[in-house]
């Protein structure tokens, strides 16, 4: 009788550390979970991508010592545990995690190409980040094979470019020898740029409709406020002001735009809210932002003159 006790009690704490056990599964899957979804969002930035692949992995290898342990591995309520776990893990080990580690790669070699002011690696990287966030596929999603096939075109035209996972080298270092492909839409777009490029050379361009030449002057109204405008548009600028009933008070700034000054390029959604600033350090640089960066669906733009830092 006392040994049959004795069983029946290893027994019940045998099936109570099971349950225990159970439950520490759980709570692993629990938070394993959310952060798989982080790499099933195309917006996820590298420091998102950099915490999921770090606790991923360390998540699927606490998930694995516990079903080593005795009875877990076959408890009714373990496969609902293992099913989140298994689709976090298809999610690190998918065509995602690549597609954003590479998007992130592309971003920051943007920034140093446009810092550089490379525009062939500016458009380049800018264009294999946005394809790369497109093609990352939702958790209820099954890749079609042209989206497999994409996937690994630009996987491939990344690697040929340098972009690699962790890379910091702004895409210079080329994992491929010979000449690296250029799309040709790249190539089209690289050649607008440099076309725009040109025409700043002048300078900032008059803000009068009628004229919107280049190599603008910086004016003021009397008021307080400052505009660009050519020499030529300054005595028109100033007949509207008179035919509206206000004093013809525009005149070009005396002493012109300060060395130490620098230039803000307000850019603005013409049909919505939202705006971002870019500073700028001569009115070439500024005016080219102005016609190239387009961060709103209906970007407009505004420059002016900071006079300190």
């Amino acid at each position: 009788m006392t040994s049959s006790l004795d069983q029946w009690r290893a027994k019940a704490r045998a099936a109570a550390e099971t349950e225990r056990q159970v439950r520490r599964l759980y709570n692993v899957a629990y938070r394993v979970a959310p952060i798989g979804y982080l790499l099933a969002s195309p917006d996820a930035t590298t420091s998102q991508v950099a915490y999921a692949t770090t606790r991923i992995p360390r998540a699927l290898s606490a998930a694995a010592r516990i079903l080593a342990l005795p009875g877990v591995a076959h408890h009714p309520e373990t496969p609902y545990a293992r099913g989140f776990i298994s689709a976090a893990e298809r999610t690190l080990k998918g065509t995602g995690t690549r597609l954003l580690i590479t998007a992130n790669a592309a971003r920051a070699a943007t920034i140093q190409a446009a810092d550089d002011k490379d525009d062939l690696r500016t458009v380049l990287f800018t264009d294999i980040e946005q394809r790369c966030r497109n093609l990352v596929p939702r958790p209820q999603d099954r890749q079609t094979r042209e989206q497999r096939e994409a996937s690994d075109a630009v996987l491939a035209l990344a690697a040929q470019w340098g972009l690699h996972p962790g890379s910091h080298d702004g895409g210079r270092q080329r994992a491929v020898s010979g000449e690296p492909v250029v799309p040709r839409h790249v190539a089209h777009e690289v050649a607008r740029r440099a076309e725009i490029r040109a025409r700043c050379t002048a300078g900032i361009r008059c803000t009068r409709t009628a004229c919107l030449a280049y190599g603008a002057i910086w004016a003021e109204d009397g008021t307080g406020s400052h505009i660009f405008l050519c020499h030529s548009c300054i005595p028109a600028q100033n007949a509207d002001r008179v035919a509206r009933g206000f004093a013809p008070t525009v005149r070009p700034v005396p002493e012109g735009v300060p060395d130490s000054a620098h230039y803000i390029v307000f850019l603005y959604n013409g049909s919505g809210r939202g705006g971002q600033e870019v500073s700028c350090d001569t009115a070439q640089e500024a005016q080219f932002v102005a016609e190239t960066m387009r961060p709103f669906n209906n970007t407009g733009h505004h420059i002016r003159v900071a006079l300190t830092r």
